[in-house]
């Protein structure tokens, strides 16, 4: 088998491909984001932990290895920004996605600044989540 570049897939023979199960932490104090985004992306086949608080999500990372991070910018116990410092400080080889209802351009460059790979802006639809998982 050879991991094809860039993709989830790996190779089998010259036809046959499988999909690689991503390890997924969501941090999201809504509740109805964390539920969603678990089913959503657990029917593509990833496995999903979600967290509510910034201090549930960094001690989850501490315990287990994810490939990517939904992080909400605006959580009860901590900043998103704060958050995402910490994580690309640590955790540097996840990827880490935006989440947030209080979109602003300034958020945005900053949380690029700080490694994010995407931003999505809330509500966002179930292909908009999909779509961006799979960059």
């Amino acid at each position: 088998m050879r991991k094809l570049p860039r993709s989830g897939l790996v190779q089998l023979s010259v036809k046959r491909f499988i999909v690689m199960q991503s390890r997924i932490l969501v941090i999201d104090d809504e509740k109805a984001i964390c539920d969603g985004c678990s089913l959503v992306l657990s029917e593509q086949g990833h496995k999903v932990d979600a967290c509510r608080t910034g201090r549930e999500g960094l001690q989850a990372l501490k315990g287990d290895e994810y490939d990517l991070v939904l992080l909400d910018m605006k959580l009860p116990d901590l900043d998103g920004i704060e958050i995402l410092r910490s994580l690309k400080g640590r955790y540097s080889g996840a990827y880490v996605i935006v989440i947030t209802g209080y979109s602003t351009v300034e958020n945005a460059v900053e949380a690029m600044k700080l490694g994010a790979f995407d931003y999505l802006s809330k509500p966002f639809s179930d292909d908009e989540l999909v779509l961006a998982v799979d960059r």
